[in-house]
C-alpha cells in the first residue's frame, strides 16, 4: 500500500509555506503539475529537509527561544506545512 499526500496542491501549498518561513530547500522545490495525488515521501522529504535546514540555521539561539531544535516560528511553520499535507510523522 502506498501512502498518498492529500493532494499535489496541498504539497505545493506546504512547500510555499516552508519557503515563506525561510527554507531555501522548499523555495527550490517545484510545484507538482498534472497529478492529483503524490506519494507521501514527497511531503516527508520536504519536511525533513526544511526541519534540518531550520535546525542548522537556529542552532545558536538560546534554548528558551527554540522548540525541537529550531526557532518557535520555524517549528510552527513546519508543523503547519505537515498539517496541510496530512502528515504527522516524518
Amino acid at each position: 500500500m502506498q501512502f498518498i499526500v492529500r493532494t499535489a496542491a496541498a504539497r505545493t501549498a506546504a512547500s510555499a509555506a516552508a519557503a515563506k518561513a525561510g527554507s531555501q530547500t522548499a523555495a527550490k522545490s517545484h510545484p507538482i503539475h498534472g497529478k492529483d495525488d503524490v506519494p507521501v515521501s514527497y511531503g516527508t522529504s520536504l519536511l525533513a529537509a526544511a526541519r534540518d535546514e531550520f535546525r542548522h540555521t537556529d542552532r545558536n539561539l538560546p534554548p528558551k527561544q527554540k522548540k525541537s531544535g529550531m526557532s518557535i516560528p520555524h517549528y510552527n511553520a513546519i508543523h503547519s506545512a505537515a498539517q496541510t499535507m496530512g502528515i504527522d510523522r516524518w
